[in-house]
């Protein structure tokens, strides 16, 4: 027996074993005090304007252009009165002007607050704050009229994706947005244009650049993974955080380098997510890599985009990969078999996939010509950004044996340990929640000394993610630890687990467990399901024998209440995640097998 599987892995870090010699002494290098917007602005200047910093719609902007306009905004900050400390709510997408007031109001040392796009209304106004000034993309009008008409906002500035268009984008687009912000600045002197406000507040020539504060939040970023869905999450980090996350990222690209100089990066989600902000935003800016943004949300978008240019390097969820590989298997059904030797850095996060679904990506990027495989990584804001991620020694031993995937190791700089109910550490290969410790920490969540105190304990994030550590150092992340129902004997029992148990029938292509939505006394468990593409049986015959295992495996006196047939794919938001609300809520056809036929479920004692 291997007597390292009682050692505990976040004392022995078996992980450091695949970084590169000399990483020790990155991690240990001192970082300048300095904020976040001046360490970028000294090496955007530095690599001069030799190659595009960011391209979007026709548009080459330049690395001095981002320079420009940063400085720009500052002075339109300041003009309104914006002051060192204060705090400004910034409602905007992957767009350039997204980056540049948000390194401007870093800059001038405001807190930038960029609450989630996707949340609820009634979230929204939790995300405010104090703040006076929005600076709000006009296709979000129609969600946050109700926020920004209120008394605590004294001027919004109305962004439109077309300003930094080139043609012809410019005029097709910009026809679209202009009636829309000619209406709202007539109705209220509250509300003007992005022209009105440089106008108005450009000018302003006093002093700009704040110096950084130790300790101090300067950018606030939402979240919606780590605790109940009904808080608004704010999740406040220092500069010194994100600079930290910058070492750790020198460390890594000494071990395997996929920053490279002239690579492009596709963004299209927005900055709201600090892994979004990082590693397709900031990181390739400082890397001098080409960041191509896109504030368009879709599947058919991601993947046209991907076709026609051709990045080097994105980060989507598993469920847009899929999508994505889903039509390149087509073409290849065609006779039309796509090159994808352009992909040097695909990285999945924010959501995985099965064992099963990476095989077959990572199939298909070989037989096209990609010499990288996908790169599975694990993410919080609350550590902003990276947590894990594989690198290419650690997809030589890429195993697609176990029932989840790894998702790779702990980040240069980052320690990771399993932990019981108790707070115990686990040793190798025994599942519980994973803690995280890392020198990019945030500071707690903005304003909510309660929601803080329960996830950042003793120099520990505590994840809420059900996990298992190898004795190589690998993480794999099996779901939500919040996904579970009381059994007869009151212990949990994990929605995900029964997902993955069903998952191994060989009729099965992908699953879901979910509990119906709804006041009720006792919770409805459903089953959603995907068969394979060539599966022959029926369906009463596969529920016939999914039914008789669940009731082996399953506690005696649990069931499962109902199981339901898709064709496709499951339903994704439009950041690409499994849309779970979408499946909670749907009280009907439902079928069980019962005497040899399937029976229709309903749950009508379901409140909605």
């Amino acid at each position: 027996m291997d007597e390292r599987l009682n050692y505990k892995p976040s004392v022995e870090m078996p992980w450091t074993k695949y970084y590169a010699p000399g990483y020790e002494k990155v991690l240990s290098e001192k970082l300048p005090q300095v904020t976040l917007w001046k360490f970028m602005e000294e090496k955007l200047l530095k690599d001069g304007d030799s190659n595009d910093a960011i391209r979007y719609f026709g548009n080459h902007i330049k690395r001095s252009k981002v320079v420009e306009e940063v400085h720009l905004w500052a002075r339109v900050m300041k003009g309104m009165g914006i002051k060192a400390g204060d705090e400004v709510v910034l409602f905007g997408p992957a767009f350039p002007e997204t980056i540049y007031v948000l390194f401007a109001a870093n800059m001038i040392g405001a807190v930038a607050i960029m609450p989630n796009l996707f949340s609820a209304k009634e979230l929204i106004k939790d995300s405010l704050c104090k703040a006076r000034i929005a600076f709000v993309f006009i296709g979000m009008l129609d969600k946050l009229d109700e926020a920004l008409a209120d008394s605590q906002f004294e001027k919004v500035v109305l962004m439109d994706v077309t300003r930094s268009m080139g043609f012809p984008y410019k005029p097709l687009v910009g026809t679209c947005h202009w009636w829309k912000n000619y209406r709202l600045t007539r109705s209220s002197s509250k509300y003007m244009m992005t022209s009105e406000a440089i106008r108005r507040y450009g000018n302003y020539d006093g002093e700009l650049e704040a110096a950084a504060v130790p300790g101090k939040v300067t950018m606030v970023f939402a979240s919606s993974g780590t605790t109940m869905v009904s808080t608004a999450k704010l999740i406040g980090l220092t500069d010194e955080a994100m600079l930290n996350m910058f070492r750790d990222t020198f460390a890594f690209t000494k071990t395997d380098a996929p920053f490279c100089e002239n690579d492009v990066a596709y963004c299209y989600l927005p900055p709201f997510a600090a892994t979004a902000f990082f590693i397709l935003m900031i990181a390739p800016l400082y890397y001098n890599l080409v960041v191509y943004l896109d504030p368009r949300l879709s599947l058919d978008l991601f993947t046209k985009a991907m076709f026609k240019f051709r990045p080097n390097m994105t980060l989507v969820p598993g469920r847009l990969w899929e999508g994505f590989f889903k039509r390149v298997e087509e073409l290849i059904a065609e006779g039309k078999r796509p090159d994808l030797s352009f992909l040097h850095f695909p990285i999945m996060g924010g959501e995985g996939c099965t064992p099963e679904s990476l095989r077959w990506m990572d199939n298909l990027l070989r037989e096209c010509g990609s010499s990288a495989l996908l790169f599975p990584g694990y993410g919080m804001t609350e550590v902003f950004s990276v947590a894990s991620v594989d690198n290419k020694l650690v997809q030589k031993q890429r195993s697609y044996d176990k029932q989840v995937i790894s998702v790779g190791i702990p980040f240069p700089g980052v320690t990771v340990g399993v932990f019981d109910k108790d707070g115990k550490e686990l040793p190798y290969g025994e599942k519980g929640e994973l803690w995280i410790k890392s020198p990019s920490m945030a500071s707690g969540y903005y304003g909510n000394e309660e929601l803080t105190r329960s996830v950042f304990c003793d120099g520990w994030v505590h994840s809420n993610d059900m996990a298992e550590i190898d004795k190589d150092g690998n993480i794999y992340i099996y779901g939500r630890m919040k996904q579970h129902v009381n059994g007869p004997d009151g212990e949990p029992i994990y929605l995900f687990d029964i997902a993955n148990e069903i998952r191994q029938d060989p009729a099965m292509k992908s699953t879901m467990a979910c509990i119906v939505n709804g006041d009720v006394k006792h919770p409805h468990v459903v089953l959603h399901l995907i068969l394979n593409d060539d599966c022959q049986e029926t369906e009463l015959q596969v529920l016939t024998r999914i039914e008789n295992h669940m009731r082996e495996w399953l506690p005696k006196g649990f069931k499962i209440d109902g199981y339901k047939f898709h064709k496709g794919m499951f339903v994704s938001r439009l950041a690409g995640k499994l849309d779970r609300m979408y499946y909670e809520s749907q009280v009907d056809g439902y079928k069980l097998p019962v005497d040899g036929k399937l029976k229709d479920v309903s749950f009508p004692d379901t409140v909605k």
